[in-house]
Protein backbone atom coordinates (compact mmCIF):
# COMPACT_ATOMS: atom_id res chain seq x y z
CA UNK A 1 0.00 0.00 0.00
CA UNK A 2 1.24 4.05 -0.58
CA UNK A 3 2.78 5.39 1.89
CA UNK A 4 0.91 8.54 3.72
CA UNK A 5 2.07 11.68 3.07
CA UNK A 6 3.43 11.35 -0.45
CA UNK A 7 4.90 14.56 -2.15
CA UNK A 8 2.72 15.68 -5.01
CA UNK A 9 5.06 15.42 -7.64
CA UNK A 10 6.45 11.56 -8.41
CA UNK A 11 8.72 10.48 -11.37
CA UNK A 12 8.92 7.12 -12.44
CA UNK A 13 11.83 5.57 -13.94
CA UNK A 14 12.88 2.40 -15.18
CA UNK A 15 16.51 0.97 -15.31
CA UNK A 16 16.82 -1.74 -17.56
CA UNK A 17 20.87 -3.21 -17.11
CA UNK A 18 22.42 -5.93 -17.78
CA UNK A 19 21.89 -8.12 -15.07
CA UNK A 20 18.41 -6.52 -13.85
CA UNK A 21 15.86 -4.35 -14.55
CA UNK A 22 14.80 -1.73 -11.37
CA UNK A 23 11.83 0.34 -11.36
CA UNK A 24 11.38 3.20 -8.86
CA UNK A 25 9.70 6.15 -7.77
CA UNK A 26 11.50 9.00 -6.28
CA UNK A 27 10.46 12.82 -5.38
CA UNK A 28 11.51 16.34 -7.30
CA UNK A 29 14.39 16.44 -4.44
CA UNK A 30 15.78 13.14 -5.38
CA UNK A 31 14.59 10.66 -2.71
CA UNK A 32 13.72 7.25 -3.63
CA UNK A 33 10.06 6.12 -2.42
CA UNK A 34 10.27 2.89 -3.50
CA UNK A 35 12.10 1.02 -6.38
CA UNK A 36 11.37 -2.97 -7.29
CA UNK A 37 14.00 -5.22 -9.71
CA UNK A 38 13.55 -7.76 -11.70
CA UNK A 39 16.79 -10.23 -12.92
CA UNK A 40 17.57 -10.91 -16.52
CA UNK A 41 19.62 -13.66 -17.41
CA UNK A 42 22.43 -13.80 -19.86
CA UNK A 43 23.71 -16.61 -21.99
CA UNK A 44 26.55 -17.75 -23.45
CA UNK A 45 26.64 -19.99 -26.16
CA UNK A 46 29.04 -20.87 -29.31
CA UNK A 47 27.46 -22.79 -32.18
CA UNK A 48 29.10 -25.09 -34.52
CA UNK A 49 29.07 -23.44 -37.35
CA UNK A 50 30.48 -20.18 -35.24
CA UNK A 51 34.06 -19.09 -34.58
CA UNK A 52 32.49 -16.72 -31.79
CA UNK A 53 30.69 -17.20 -28.62
CA UNK A 54 26.87 -15.82 -28.62
CA UNK A 55 26.09 -13.50 -26.04
CA UNK A 56 22.18 -13.01 -25.21
CA UNK A 57 19.03 -12.05 -23.70
CA UNK A 58 15.86 -12.90 -23.74
CA UNK A 59 13.38 -9.62 -24.70
CA UNK A 60 10.13 -10.74 -23.57
CA UNK A 61 11.76 -12.11 -20.46
CA UNK A 62 13.24 -8.35 -19.95
CA UNK A 63 9.70 -6.70 -21.41
CA UNK A 64 7.70 -9.25 -18.55
CA UNK A 65 10.16 -8.01 -15.73
CA UNK A 66 9.47 -4.44 -16.72
CA UNK A 67 5.32 -5.45 -16.49
CA UNK A 68 6.06 -6.85 -13.28
CA UNK A 69 7.75 -4.24 -11.73
CA UNK A 70 5.17 -1.79 -12.72
CA UNK A 71 2.85 -3.56 -11.46
CA UNK A 72 4.18 -3.86 -7.76
CA UNK A 73 4.29 -0.04 -8.43
CA UNK A 74 1.01 0.00 -8.72
CA UNK A 75 0.22 -1.71 -5.38
CA UNK A 76 2.39 0.16 -3.56
CA UNK A 77 1.27 3.55 -4.58
CA UNK A 78 -1.92 2.87 -4.54
CA UNK A 79 -4.18 5.75 -5.28
CA UNK A 80 -0.90 7.76 -5.03
CA UNK A 81 -0.21 6.46 -8.21
CA UNK A 82 -2.03 9.67 -9.50
CA UNK A 83 0.90 11.38 -8.21
CA UNK A 84 3.49 10.57 -11.05
CA UNK A 85 3.79 12.76 -13.17
CA UNK A 86 6.16 12.10 -15.37
CA UNK A 87 8.25 8.98 -16.49
CA UNK A 88 11.17 7.61 -17.82
CA UNK A 89 13.91 5.16 -19.29
CA UNK A 90 17.95 3.49 -19.32
CA UNK A 91 18.77 1.23 -20.58
CA UNK A 92 22.04 -0.64 -22.13
CA UNK A 93 23.15 1.38 -25.26
CA UNK A 94 25.07 -1.51 -27.17
CA UNK A 95 22.28 -4.37 -26.57
CA UNK A 96 19.74 -4.90 -29.39
CA UNK A 97 17.15 -6.73 -30.73
CA UNK A 98 14.46 -7.05 -34.23
CA UNK A 99 10.60 -7.07 -33.71
CA UNK A 100 7.92 -7.40 -35.79
CA UNK A 101 6.24 -4.22 -36.28
CA UNK A 102 2.98 -5.43 -36.73
CA UNK A 103 2.88 -7.93 -34.04
CA UNK A 104 5.61 -7.23 -31.11
CA UNK A 105 7.05 -10.50 -31.51
CA UNK A 106 11.00 -10.54 -30.76
CA UNK A 107 12.53 -12.47 -33.79
CA UNK A 108 15.70 -12.79 -32.42
CA UNK A 109 17.50 -12.67 -28.84
CA UNK A 110 18.88 -9.96 -27.58
CA UNK A 111 22.27 -9.53 -28.92
CA UNK A 112 24.10 -8.28 -25.85
CA UNK A 113 26.86 -5.41 -25.76
CA UNK A 114 29.12 -8.12 -25.42
CA UNK A 115 28.50 -9.96 -28.20
CA UNK A 116 30.77 -9.29 -31.42
CA UNK A 117 29.57 -12.08 -33.71
CA UNK A 118 29.29 -8.94 -36.75
CA UNK A 119 32.99 -8.22 -36.21
CA UNK A 120 33.98 -9.74 -39.58
CA UNK A 121 31.70 -7.01 -41.10
CA UNK A 122 35.30 -4.52 -39.85
CA UNK A 123 37.83 -6.50 -42.23
CA UNK A 124 38.51 -4.37 -44.87
CA UNK A 125 35.99 -1.73 -44.07
CA UNK A 126 36.54 1.70 -45.58
CA UNK A 127 35.86 3.62 -42.26
CA UNK A 128 38.88 4.72 -39.94
CA UNK A 129 39.08 5.31 -36.55
CA UNK A 130 39.00 8.71 -37.06
CA UNK A 131 36.30 9.15 -39.46
CA UNK A 132 33.82 7.26 -37.26
CA UNK A 133 34.82 9.37 -34.49
CA UNK A 134 34.14 12.48 -36.35
CA UNK A 135 30.59 11.17 -37.65
CA UNK A 136 29.98 9.87 -34.25
CA UNK A 137 31.73 10.26 -31.29
CA UNK A 138 33.19 6.72 -31.37
CA UNK A 139 35.45 3.83 -32.90
CA UNK A 140 34.93 0.65 -35.07
CA UNK A 141 33.50 -1.87 -32.75
CA UNK A 142 32.10 -4.75 -32.98
CA UNK A 143 30.37 -3.80 -29.71
CA UNK A 144 28.59 -1.62 -30.90
CA UNK A 145 24.72 -2.06 -33.02
CA UNK A 146 25.90 -1.70 -36.62
CA UNK A 147 27.78 -5.37 -37.16
CA UNK A 148 25.21 -6.91 -34.93
CA UNK A 149 22.24 -5.68 -37.02
CA UNK A 150 23.94 -6.79 -40.32
CA UNK A 151 24.84 -10.01 -38.98
CA UNK A 152 20.91 -10.47 -38.02
CA UNK A 153 19.70 -9.20 -41.43
CA UNK A 154 22.11 -12.19 -43.56
CA UNK A 155 21.80 -14.76 -41.09
CA UNK A 156 18.43 -14.55 -39.31
CA UNK A 157 15.81 -16.40 -41.64
CA UNK A 158 13.17 -14.73 -39.44
CA UNK A 159 14.44 -11.46 -39.70
CA UNK A 160 15.07 -12.20 -43.59
CA UNK A 161 11.40 -13.14 -44.01
CA UNK A 162 10.11 -10.11 -41.55
CA UNK A 163 11.82 -7.49 -43.96
CA UNK A 164 10.33 -8.87 -46.75
CA UNK A 165 6.74 -8.90 -45.10
CA UNK A 166 7.76 -5.21 -44.76
CA UNK A 167 7.26 -5.75 -40.68
CA UNK A 168 10.69 -5.61 -39.50
CA UNK A 169 12.40 -3.29 -36.91
CA UNK A 170 15.52 -3.29 -35.57
CA UNK A 171 16.71 -0.90 -32.47
CA UNK A 172 17.99 -1.19 -28.91
CA UNK A 173 16.14 -2.63 -26.04
CA UNK A 174 15.03 0.83 -24.98
CA UNK A 175 12.76 0.61 -28.72
CA UNK A 176 11.25 -2.58 -28.05
CA UNK A 177 10.08 -1.91 -24.77
CA UNK A 178 8.51 1.40 -26.15
CA UNK A 179 6.78 -0.24 -28.89
CA UNK A 180 5.20 -2.49 -26.21
CA UNK A 181 4.85 0.05 -23.11
CA UNK A 182 4.04 3.47 -25.60
CA UNK A 183 2.16 2.61 -28.12
CA UNK A 184 3.61 0.37 -31.21
CA UNK A 185 5.69 3.44 -32.39
CA UNK A 186 9.47 2.56 -32.60
CA UNK A 187 11.82 5.61 -30.97
CA UNK A 188 14.91 6.05 -29.91
CA UNK A 189 16.81 8.49 -28.02
CA UNK A 190 20.17 9.73 -28.59
CA UNK A 191 22.37 8.04 -26.51
CA UNK A 192 21.35 4.71 -27.71
CA UNK A 193 21.05 5.53 -31.10
CA UNK A 194 24.43 6.50 -30.83
CA UNK A 195 25.36 2.98 -29.74
CA UNK A 196 24.55 1.87 -33.37
CA UNK A 197 27.18 3.43 -34.71
CA UNK A 198 24.83 4.76 -37.59
CA UNK A 199 23.88 7.73 -35.87
CA UNK A 200 25.31 11.46 -36.49
CA UNK A 201 27.50 13.29 -33.47
CA UNK A 202 26.01 16.80 -35.40
CA UNK A 203 22.81 16.14 -36.61
CA UNK A 204 20.76 13.67 -34.18
CA UNK A 205 20.08 12.00 -36.76
CA UNK A 206 21.18 8.68 -38.73
CA UNK A 207 23.85 8.66 -40.93
CA UNK A 208 23.03 8.09 -44.72
CA UNK A 209 26.69 7.35 -45.25
CA UNK A 210 27.33 4.52 -42.41
CA UNK A 211 23.91 3.23 -43.43
CA UNK A 212 25.09 2.50 -46.36
CA UNK A 213 28.46 1.25 -45.17
CA UNK A 214 26.93 -1.08 -43.03
CA UNK A 215 24.30 -2.18 -45.56
CA UNK A 216 21.28 -1.33 -43.50
CA UNK A 217 17.99 -0.22 -44.77
CA UNK A 218 16.73 3.22 -42.99
CA UNK A 219 13.35 1.97 -42.48
CA UNK A 220 14.55 -0.51 -40.19
CA UNK A 221 15.45 1.33 -37.39
CA UNK A 222 13.74 3.38 -35.07
CA UNK A 223 12.63 7.21 -35.06
CA UNK A 224 15.38 9.68 -33.52
CA UNK A 225 14.32 11.82 -30.91
CA UNK A 226 16.00 13.91 -28.41
CA UNK A 227 16.22 13.37 -25.29
CA UNK A 228 13.27 14.75 -23.59
CA UNK A 229 10.73 13.99 -25.75
CA UNK A 230 7.41 13.08 -25.33
CA UNK A 231 8.00 9.14 -26.31
CA UNK A 232 4.43 8.46 -25.41
CA UNK A 233 2.51 7.29 -22.56
CA UNK A 234 2.54 4.80 -19.76
CA UNK A 235 -1.17 3.18 -18.59
CA UNK A 236 -0.60 2.57 -15.22
CA UNK A 237 -4.05 0.94 -13.94
CA UNK A 238 -6.50 4.52 -14.82
CA UNK A 239 -3.71 6.93 -14.98
CA UNK A 240 -1.77 7.95 -17.63
CA UNK A 241 2.01 9.04 -17.32
CA UNK A 242 3.68 10.92 -20.19
CA UNK A 243 7.24 9.54 -21.05
CA UNK A 244 9.21 12.47 -21.04
CA UNK A 245 12.75 11.62 -21.21
CA UNK A 246 15.02 8.54 -22.34
CA UNK A 247 19.22 7.67 -22.12
CA UNK A 248 21.71 5.51 -22.09
CA UNK A 249 22.46 3.73 -18.68
CA UNK A 250 25.92 5.29 -18.38
CA UNK A 251 24.74 9.02 -19.22
CA UNK A 252 22.03 8.72 -17.10
CA UNK A 253 24.07 7.72 -13.98
CA UNK A 254 26.00 11.35 -14.07
CA UNK A 255 22.67 13.30 -13.07
CA UNK A 256 21.93 10.78 -10.16
CA UNK A 257 22.57 13.89 -7.73
CA UNK A 258 21.49 16.69 -10.42
CA UNK A 259 23.53 18.49 -13.10
CA UNK A 260 27.21 16.70 -13.20
CA UNK A 261 30.24 18.86 -12.30
CA UNK A 262 32.81 19.90 -14.78
CA UNK A 263 35.89 18.85 -12.60
CA UNK A 264 35.01 15.45 -11.35
CA UNK A 265 34.86 12.00 -13.14
CA UNK A 266 32.57 9.80 -12.71
CA UNK A 267 32.73 6.20 -12.43
CA UNK A 268 30.35 3.85 -12.25
CA UNK A 269 31.97 -0.38 -12.44
CA UNK A 270 29.07 -2.68 -12.91
CA UNK A 271 29.36 -5.72 -15.54
CA UNK A 272 31.80 -3.45 -17.55
CA UNK A 273 33.37 0.32 -15.77
CA UNK A 274 32.46 3.57 -17.04
CA UNK A 275 34.45 6.56 -17.16
CA UNK A 276 32.67 10.08 -17.96
CA UNK A 277 33.92 13.35 -17.85
CA UNK A 278 31.71 16.62 -19.09
CA UNK A 279 33.40 18.06 -21.82
CA UNK A 280 32.11 20.64 -24.52
CA UNK A 281 34.76 19.48 -26.57
CA UNK A 282 33.83 17.14 -29.00
CA UNK A 283 37.23 16.33 -30.47
CA UNK A 284 38.28 13.49 -27.47
CA UNK A 285 41.77 12.49 -27.22
CA UNK A 286 43.16 8.56 -29.13
CA UNK A 287 41.39 6.14 -27.51
CA UNK A 288 38.35 7.92 -25.71
CA UNK A 289 34.86 8.27 -26.80
CA UNK A 290 32.65 11.25 -26.74
CA UNK A 291 28.83 10.38 -25.80
CA UNK A 292 25.72 12.87 -25.99
CA UNK A 293 24.15 12.74 -22.28
CA UNK A 294 21.57 15.55 -22.81
CA UNK A 295 20.17 16.63 -26.27
CA UNK A 296 17.18 18.52 -25.30
CA UNK A 297 14.02 19.17 -27.78
CA UNK A 298 14.29 23.23 -27.45
CA UNK A 299 17.82 24.11 -28.92
CA UNK A 300 18.51 27.96 -26.69
CA UNK A 301 18.69 24.20 -23.52
CA UNK A 302 22.09 23.21 -22.84
CA UNK A 303 23.46 20.43 -24.38
CA UNK A 304 25.46 18.05 -22.02
CA UNK A 305 28.34 15.40 -23.70
CA UNK A 306 30.99 13.60 -21.86
CA UNK A 307 34.41 12.50 -22.74
CA UNK A 308 34.05 8.52 -21.71
CA UNK A 309 36.15 5.57 -21.90
CA UNK A 310 34.66 1.58 -21.01
CA UNK A 311 36.52 -1.40 -19.26
CA UNK A 312 34.83 -4.50 -20.24
CA UNK A 313 35.90 -7.24 -18.00
CA UNK A 314 34.88 -5.95 -14.98
CA UNK A 315 31.69 -8.11 -12.88
CA UNK A 316 31.19 -9.86 -17.20
CA UNK A 317 34.18 -11.46 -16.02
CA UNK A 318 32.98 -13.26 -13.32
CA UNK A 319 31.96 -16.85 -14.96
CA UNK A 320 35.98 -16.35 -16.57
CA UNK A 321 37.55 -15.82 -13.37
CA UNK A 322 35.21 -18.63 -11.45
CA UNK A 323 36.89 -20.88 -14.26
CA UNK A 324 39.74 -20.20 -13.68
CA UNK A 325 39.88 -20.83 -9.73
CA UNK A 326 37.45 -22.68 -9.07
CA UNK A 327 36.01 -20.71 -6.49
CA UNK A 328 32.64 -18.58 -6.22
CA UNK A 329 34.18 -15.26 -6.09
CA UNK A 330 31.57 -13.89 -3.43
CA UNK A 331 32.96 -10.31 -1.26
CA UNK A 332 34.40 -11.99 0.90
CA UNK A 333 36.88 -13.61 -1.62
CA UNK A 334 37.25 -10.17 -3.21
CA UNK A 335 37.83 -8.86 -0.18
CA UNK A 336 40.26 -11.06 1.31
CA UNK A 337 42.19 -11.56 -2.47
CA UNK A 338 42.19 -7.23 -2.10
CA UNK A 339 44.32 -7.50 1.08
CA UNK A 340 47.10 -9.32 -0.43
CA UNK A 341 50.01 -7.88 -1.40
CA UNK A 342 51.85 -10.24 -3.56
CA UNK A 343 55.76 -9.83 -3.83
CA UNK A 344 56.08 -12.05 -7.44
CA UNK A 345 54.54 -10.53 -10.46
CA UNK A 346 51.07 -10.40 -10.24
CA UNK A 347 48.94 -9.09 -13.35
CA UNK A 348 45.71 -10.34 -15.56
CA UNK A 349 45.96 -9.17 -19.46
CA UNK A 350 42.20 -8.37 -19.40
CA UNK A 351 40.39 -9.32 -22.51
CA UNK A 352 37.15 -10.23 -21.24
CA UNK A 353 34.24 -9.26 -23.53
CA UNK A 354 36.97 -6.85 -25.43
CA UNK A 355 40.29 -5.39 -24.52
CA UNK A 356 38.84 -1.71 -24.43
CA UNK A 357 39.77 2.26 -24.18
CA UNK A 358 41.81 3.29 -24.60
CA UNK A 359 43.37 0.28 -26.55
CA UNK A 360 40.24 -1.13 -28.58
CA UNK A 361 41.37 -4.18 -29.36
CA UNK A 362 39.24 -7.68 -30.19
CA UNK A 363 41.75 -10.01 -31.02
CA UNK A 364 43.53 -11.08 -27.39
CA UNK A 365 43.40 -13.32 -25.27
CA UNK A 366 43.13 -12.78 -21.42
CA UNK A 367 46.18 -14.30 -19.64
CA UNK A 368 47.48 -14.28 -16.06
CA UNK A 369 51.00 -13.76 -14.96
CA UNK A 370 52.40 -16.95 -13.84
CA UNK A 371 52.41 -19.26 -10.85
CA UNK A 372 49.41 -17.13 -9.25
CA UNK A 373 47.16 -18.61 -6.58
CA UNK A 374 43.41 -18.30 -6.94
CA UNK A 375 43.17 -15.84 -4.42
CA UNK A 376 46.04 -13.69 -6.67
CA UNK A 377 44.35 -14.29 -9.69
CA UNK A 378 40.91 -12.58 -7.92
CA UNK A 379 43.51 -9.81 -6.91
CA UNK A 380 45.33 -9.49 -10.65
CA UNK A 381 41.58 -9.67 -12.11
CA UNK A 382 40.14 -6.37 -9.96
CA UNK A 383 43.44 -4.67 -10.10
CA UNK A 384 43.20 -5.12 -14.16
CA UNK A 385 39.90 -2.87 -13.88
CA UNK A 386 41.22 -0.22 -11.84
CA UNK A 387 44.81 0.06 -13.48
CA UNK A 388 42.70 0.59 -16.90
CA UNK A 389 40.32 2.68 -15.45
CA UNK A 390 43.20 5.11 -13.99
CA UNK A 391 44.74 4.88 -17.43
CA UNK A 392 41.63 6.48 -18.93
CA UNK A 393 41.33 9.18 -15.91
CA UNK A 394 44.55 10.12 -16.63
CA UNK A 395 43.83 10.69 -20.54
CA UNK A 396 40.74 12.70 -19.35
CA UNK A 397 43.26 15.15 -17.40
CA UNK A 398 43.53 16.84 -20.38
CA UNK A 399 40.65 18.69 -19.51
CA UNK A 400 42.09 19.89 -16.38
CA UNK A 401 43.22 18.46 -13.68
CA UNK A 402 40.53 15.54 -11.71
CA UNK A 403 39.64 17.18 -8.57
CA UNK A 404 36.96 14.53 -7.78
CA UNK A 405 35.77 11.30 -9.07
CA UNK A 406 32.49 10.01 -8.02
CA UNK A 407 32.53 6.46 -7.84
CA UNK A 408 29.21 3.66 -7.96
CA UNK A 409 28.68 0.30 -8.87
CA UNK A 410 28.67 -2.98 -7.06
CA UNK A 411 33.18 -2.86 -7.54
CA UNK A 412 32.98 0.38 -5.63
CA UNK A 413 31.47 -1.57 -2.17
CA UNK A 414 34.99 -3.05 -1.33
CA UNK A 415 36.83 -0.26 0.24
CA UNK A 416 40.10 -1.31 -0.87
CA UNK A 417 39.05 -0.53 -4.79
CA UNK A 418 38.58 2.67 -3.65
CA UNK A 419 41.38 3.47 -2.03
CA UNK A 420 43.46 2.10 -4.75
CA UNK A 421 42.08 4.47 -7.32
CA UNK A 422 42.58 7.42 -5.00
CA UNK A 423 46.26 6.06 -4.62
CA UNK A 424 47.31 6.51 -7.98
CA UNK A 425 44.98 8.85 -9.43
CA UNK A 426 45.99 11.17 -6.94
CA UNK A 427 42.52 12.55 -6.28
CA UNK A 428 39.69 11.86 -3.54
CA UNK A 429 36.75 9.32 -4.01
CA UNK A 430 33.32 9.83 -3.01
CA UNK A 431 31.36 7.14 -2.47
CA UNK A 432 27.86 7.44 -1.57
CA UNK A 433 25.54 4.71 -0.55
CA UNK A 434 23.58 4.96 -3.13
CA UNK A 435 23.54 2.19 -5.50
CA UNK A 436 21.18 3.28 -7.99
CA UNK A 437 22.88 5.89 -10.13
CA UNK A 438 21.22 5.24 -13.36
CA UNK A 439 17.91 5.13 -11.87
CA UNK A 440 17.98 7.81 -9.60
CA UNK A 441 19.74 10.14 -12.73
CA UNK A 442 16.91 9.06 -15.27
CA UNK A 443 14.65 9.99 -12.67
CA UNK A 444 15.90 13.33 -12.69
CA UNK A 445 15.72 13.57 -16.19
CA UNK A 446 12.01 12.88 -15.86
CA UNK A 447 11.51 15.66 -13.65
CA UNK A 448 13.08 18.12 -15.59
CA UNK A 449 16.63 18.37 -14.49
CA UNK A 450 15.11 20.65 -11.51
CA UNK A 451 17.24 22.79 -9.21
CA UNK A 452 15.51 21.06 -6.48
CA UNK A 453 17.39 17.95 -7.06
CA UNK A 454 19.55 17.60 -4.08
CA UNK A 455 19.39 14.06 -3.10
CA UNK A 456 20.79 13.23 0.84
CA UNK A 457 23.58 10.70 0.29
CA UNK A 458 25.73 9.74 2.55
CA UNK A 459 29.28 9.63 1.53
CA UNK A 460 32.35 7.87 2.17
CA UNK A 461 35.44 10.06 1.24
CA UNK A 462 38.78 8.06 0.08
CA UNK A 463 42.10 10.36 0.12
CA UNK A 464 44.82 9.39 -1.77
CA UNK A 465 48.07 7.86 0.35
CA UNK A 466 51.34 6.31 -0.94
CA UNK A 467 50.97 3.23 -2.08
CA UNK A 468 54.58 2.28 -3.46
CA UNK A 469 53.86 -1.44 -3.64
CA UNK A 470 50.20 -1.05 -5.91
CA UNK A 471 52.07 1.32 -8.03
CA UNK A 472 55.17 -1.14 -8.75
CA UNK A 473 52.05 -3.66 -9.86
CA UNK A 474 50.65 -0.55 -12.29
CA UNK A 475 54.03 -0.35 -13.64
CA UNK A 476 54.62 -3.94 -14.09
CA UNK A 477 51.06 -4.57 -15.81
CA UNK A 478 51.17 -1.50 -18.01
CA UNK A 479 54.90 -2.75 -19.33
CA UNK A 480 52.98 -6.60 -19.76
CA UNK A 481 49.95 -4.60 -21.49
CA UNK A 482 52.26 -2.78 -23.82
CA UNK A 483 54.29 -6.22 -24.87
CA UNK A 484 50.86 -8.14 -25.11
CA UNK A 485 48.97 -5.73 -27.54
CA UNK A 486 51.47 -5.01 -30.09
CA UNK A 487 50.31 -6.13 -33.54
Amino acid sequence: MSQVHLPSDLFLAIDQGGQSTRVAIYSSTGKQICCYSAACATTHRRPAQSSYEYIEQNGEEILTGIRDCLQKIQQHLGDDVTKIQAASFAGQGSSLLCWNNQTGAALTPVLSWQDIRGEPYLTNSPLTHQQTQELTGLRLSPHYGATKIRWCLEHDKNVVQAQQDNCLSIGPIVSYIFWHLLGKQSLVDPGHAQRTLLWNLQCNEWDQSLLDIFKIPRAVLPHCQYHNSHFGDLQLGNHTIPFSASARDQGASLFARGLPEPDSCYINIGTGAFIQRLSENLHAPEGLLVSPLWLPENPVDKKYYAWEATVNGAAAAISFIQQQTGLAITPQDIDSALALDPTADCYFLNAVGGLSAPYWRTDLQSRFSENLSAEEKILAWIESVIFQIVINVQLMNQLGSTKKIIISGGFSKADAVCQKIADLTNANIHRSDNADATVQGVACMAAGLPQSWKPVLQEDVFTPQQNPELLQRFTKWQSAMQQWIIP
